[in-house]
């Protein structure tokens, strides 16, 4: 097991239950049933973010070689 990986992803894990558990009305028990579909849809996003960052930095760098 790699620890290195494992502690800051069950951090993570723990955070979006927390949060999720303080945003919305769901208590902490039912939360734990959703945390997985919330740590997809954090997962996904964060995706789904970083895909659209890097197509607009290399639309910057096409456009500044070519004028």
């Amino acid at each position: 097991m790699n620890w290195r990986v494992t502690i800051p992803m069950s951090a993570a894990v723990l955070v979006i239950w927390l949060l999720g558990a303080a945003v919305t009305k769901y208590d902490l028990a039912q939360m734990a049933y959703l945390a997985p579909v919330a740590v997809v849809v954090v997962g996904a996003t964060i995706g789904i973010v970083m895909l659209w960052v890097k197509i607009i930095r290399q639309s910057r760098e096409d456009r500044r070689k070519r004028g």
